[in-house]
């Protein structure tokens, strides 16, 4: 008889990786691909996808494991009903893509899809940083600025399935006219995409030599690990731009640590995991300087405890839990 593995797929703004695991979700192998194909589209992007999917159902079978369950989380609007994305901003190929019928095809599995962080706060709150905890925020600093709320222990959804969207959160009330765009947003400021472009332009003004030297002054070839390599090496230009967004990300959280009331913030995505401590610190005293004396201190501020799996172990687990009758979504 054959045991059981899950499959964990977390579809970010920048790379896709998939997991393999056994039924106690220790990794058995993994794969992954960038997300945004250079050139093709959707269909170089499903290549990519079912080639990486079928190895591991491939090292399934070879070790005489037959998967069970798929978990998908993506970036973007997701209907969890019918496992479709709705609109994924940063993969606009992908917007209408029916993520849970092609799986349940490839695979022959039970599948659920949902959104990427909210899969990876799950994750984090059932096996990481935010273990036995209550009330928790996430937020995850990659290609834009992703968050997600679990409340009385279970993701909290809201009543359109967008609560936690603090990407969206308005920094600045000038101009807020129905005709005025929103500029200035905490996604427009603290994702990696945009603090990389100002990197880039202090790079170009000879203001971060090691950046220039390493990683150039083009936006797109500036990754989170480029940063962090600048800040060792000397960069003082970008560990203040980097300090200063993430300043900027805890006097967000602060109205919020006030508002909700969370025994936890949970921090992920590709920024923290290449500058942990810097942007943990900076997040934790901007919270200290702007949240009520109380709430500050009732609140833990921690780095994703699974990195770069969150997601991965995120999307299993919800799979499980979701497929197996249990009730891990407040909608």
């Amino acid at each position: 008889m054959l045991g059981k593995a899950v499959i964990g797929i977390d579809v970010g703004g920048t790379k896709t990786i998939l997991a393999l695991f056994d039924s106690r979700l220790e990794v058995l192998a993994e794969d992954k691909f960038r997300s945004h194909p250079e050139t093709g589209g959707l269909p170089e992007f499903e290549k990519a996808f079912r080639r990486s999917l079928e190895a591991l159902m491939r090292r399934a079978r070879k070790a005489k494991l037959a998967v069970r369950y798929v978990g998908l989380g993506c970036a973007g609007d997701i209907d969890m009903k019918r496992g479709v994305v709705r609109r994924s901003p940063n993969l606009t190929f992908l917007d209408g893509y029916p993520f849970r019928e092609k799986l349940e095809r490839l695979t022959r599995a039970q599948v659920f899809v949902g959104h990427d962080v909210q899969a990876a706060l799950y994750g984090e709150y059932r096996m990481g940083a935010a273990r036995n905890a209550r009330h928790v925020i996430g937020v995850w600093l990659g290609t834009g600025v992703g968050g997600a709320m679990i409340v009385d222990g279970r993701i909290h959804l809201g009543a359109a399935g967008s609560a936690g969207d603090i990407g969206n959160y308005l920094l600045s009330s000038v101009d807020v006219s129905i005709d005025s765009p929103r500029k200035y947003v905490l996604d427009g400021v603290a994702s990696r995409t945009a603090i990389a472009g100002e990197a880039a332009a202090l790079a170009a003004k000879h203001k971060a030599p090691a950046l220039r030297r390493d990683a150039g002054t083009d936006v797109d070839d500036i990754r989170a690990g480029d940063i962090a390599s600048s800040i060792r090496k000397g960069d003082k230009a970008i560990e203040r731009l980097v300090r200063s967004r993430a300043n900027i990300v805890g006097a967000a959280l602060s109205n919020l640590v006030d508002f909700i009331n969370p025994d936890v913030v949970v921090l992920g995505g590709g920024l923290v995991e290449a500058m942990p401590a810097l942007i943990r610190s900076e997040v934790r005293k901007s919270i200290n300087a702007h949240a009520s004396r109380r709430a500050a201190r009732a609140v833990k501020v921690r780095v994703a405890k699974l990195q770069r799996h969150a997601g991965t172990v995120g999307a299993a687990r919800l799979a499980l839990d979701m497929l197996n009758g249990h009730s891990p979504l407040q909608t």
